[in-house]
């Protein structure tokens, strides 16, 4: 079996990356090169928790919008359109400082 950490370890004692989280940011950007059905689970779940908008998530998707809420229907995930309670946007307004 193949030690990741060990790996991730040699690697940045030849000088290529300073950290682990250089190595990680690069490799998870080459998965998700290398396996775009990936990109679309991401962006899903993201605009699943609120994290994106349904734009940004298509964007990231590398759908466009309408497309991407044919993905959203298949999948079942409903897209919240109403309007939020005062609680609900200022929970939102002080996760985006």
């Amino acid at each position: 079996m193949i030690d990741v950490q060990e790996n991730i370890d040699l690697l940045r004692k030849s000088g290529r990356f300073d950290t682990e989280e250089e190595f990680l940011e690069e490799a998870f950007r080459a998965l998700l090169e290398k396996r775009p059905e990936l990109r679309v689970e991401l962006a899903v779940e993201q605009y699943k928790t609120g994290d994106v908008s349904l734009n940004r998530a298509a964007e990231l998707a590398g759908y466009s919008p309408e497309e991407f809420k044919e993905i959203l229907q298949d999948r079942g995930v409903g897209r919240n359109i109403g309007f939020l309670d005062e609680d609900e946007r200022e929970s939102r307004l002080e996760g985006l400082e």
